[in-house]
């Protein structure tokens, strides 16, 4: 999508007060607008959420929180707020109080969800900020392919297929889901 002609340079604080509750991220200081997600997106961020979260709070290891959360991601060329899907972060690093605005932190975990728009050099570009602002592991869930990518600083990409199962080493080590599980019902490959 393109971006919005005049909104530039922005920083995080001005992003919120321009585009707060509005469907765009800040990428590197540019306004972007973003597309709502189809029903599989949906479908299948709720149930990453959920296994999460299920795993998170049995663990007492942190929280999970999904629906386009905003986090500030800063990397040398720019300041960037992004939504992942799922995001996970870790008790200890929790501030205190939770702000109501963007989260001023990189999560421990993200999962993006392939949409059939999205290009592949987006998604990597994602994946590498994440990476650049301190986040362990992003999962890049691809519903039409079957497949998530798992990516780690520093470490080789794994694609796991339906047969795998998806495990939270090292951020939430007692997480498992066999991608059959993930991937069940959502119509023909």
């Amino acid at each position: 999508m393109p971006a919005v002609a005049t909104q530039r340079g922005l920083t995080a604080e001005e992003f919120w007060q321009q585009y707060a509750g509005r469907p765009y991220e800040l990428v590197r200081g540019e306004v972007k607008q973003r597309m709502p997600a189809g029903l599989i997106h949906g479908l299948i961020a709720m149930r990453m959420g959920r296994r999460i979260d299920a795993v998170a709070s049995v663990s007492k290891r942190g929280i999970t929180v999904a629906a386009e959360t905003g986090f500030r991601v800063r990397t040398a060329l720019g300041e960037s707020v992004r939504a992942p899907d799922v995001a996970f972060i870790r008790a200890e690093r929790l501030p205190s109080p939770l702000p109501h605005t963007f989260a001023d932190l990189a999560p421990d975990l993200v999962v993006e969800i392939a949409s059939p728009n999205d290009a592949y050099s987006e998604l990597r570009d994602k994946v590498d900020e994440w990476l650049q602002a301190g986040v362990q592991v992003v999962w890049v869930v691809d519903p039409q392919r079957r497949v998530v990518e798992v990516y780690q600083p520093n470490q080789p990409i794994r694609v796991l297929r339906t047969e795998d199962t998806l495990t939270g080493d090292p951020v939430l080590p007692d997480f498992q889901l066999p991608l059959s599980e993930l991937f069940a019902e959502l119509g023909e490959e």
